[in-house]
């Protein structure tokens, strides 16, 4: 959930279901510890058209930027990992008088196609490199940013958001969104755990080319029940009405603060 501040605040539970998909083809550089596999993920634009077709998400960002105006005109912004350039692009509809779209993957060319074929090449500048490390000609009123992953930290995205803010965002500046919250609900699904269950049933054999696997079968099931899932669970299925809310201030938190916390 993402809280967006302005003179208006938006909420929207945003759950990209499609974006999260872990299936990976590593590259030597990142087994070597010279990429970041995400940097390499979010590099192709079947994962970017996956984002920008999560209408919730999409749509969400767009009314937050054009319906507050007043916290963009004549503005200088920062769009933290702009991968496709869409949220510049949404600040420029809102009245920025410039945007730096700062994205690390090779994303950064489509961006600049798609800013230079919609006309946005004088108030938009791509800027090619991690937020970590590119300088910029001036500091920032506003950073935008989608830093959201699952469970709202995985990927660490925000940590480089708040790099950036430290880095470059005027005393008195706007963070878009301002805040996210990790909410948890205790349910219960039979039918999911018994398919989690189940995939472990290979290691339940006690004569695999006259080896037996059984005494790993445990700690398979183990391995198996804590990975995160995401998708949709009927709301009958929840045990208590009762929430369990961490917030995360974006403009306030510290990078320690993101590592470490309990809920």
């Amino acid at each position: 959930m993402a809280a967006f501040g302005g003179n208006r605040t938006y909420y929207s539970s945003l759950f990209l279901l499609n974006r999260r998909a872990n299936i990976f083809i590593i590259p030597q550089r990142i087994l070597l510890g010279l990429d970041n596999p995400f940097t390499s993920y979010y590099a192709q634009l079947l994962h970017q058209g996956n984002m920008l077709q999560d209408h919730v998400r999409t749509g969400t960002y767009q009314r937050a930027f054009v319906d507050n105006k007043t916290d963009f005109e004549g503005k200088v912004v920062m769009d933290c990992g702009t991968g496709s350039g869409m949220l510049a692009f949404f600040a420029v509809q809102a009245g920025a008088r410039i945007v730096y779209a700062v994205e690390a993957s090779e994303a950064a060319a489509v961006a600049q196609d798609l800013c230079n074929a919609n006309g946005y090449q004088d108030r938009v500048v791509i800027v090619k490199g991690k937020v970590e490390e590119i300088e910029l000609p001036e500091k920032v009123d506003v950073i935008i940013s989608e830093p959201i992953g699952c469970l709202l930290v995985h990927e660490r995205m925000i940590e480089s958001y708040i790099a950036a803010r430290d880095r470059f965002l005027k005393p008195g500046g706007l963070m878009m969104p301002t805040m996210g919250s990790i909410v948890l609900a205790p349910f219960a699904d039979s039918t999911l755990y018994e398919d989690q269950v189940g995939k472990a049933s290979f290691w339940d054999n006690a004569d695999f080319y006259g080896i037996n696997l059984t005494c790993a079968k445990d700690r398979a099931i183990a391995e198996y029940m804590s990975q995160p899932i995401v998708g949709y669970f009927p709301a009958k299925q929840l045990l208590s009405a009762q929430r369990t809310v961490h917030t995360i201030d974006f403009q306030t938190v510290t990078a320690a603060e993101l590592q470490n916390f309990h809920i």
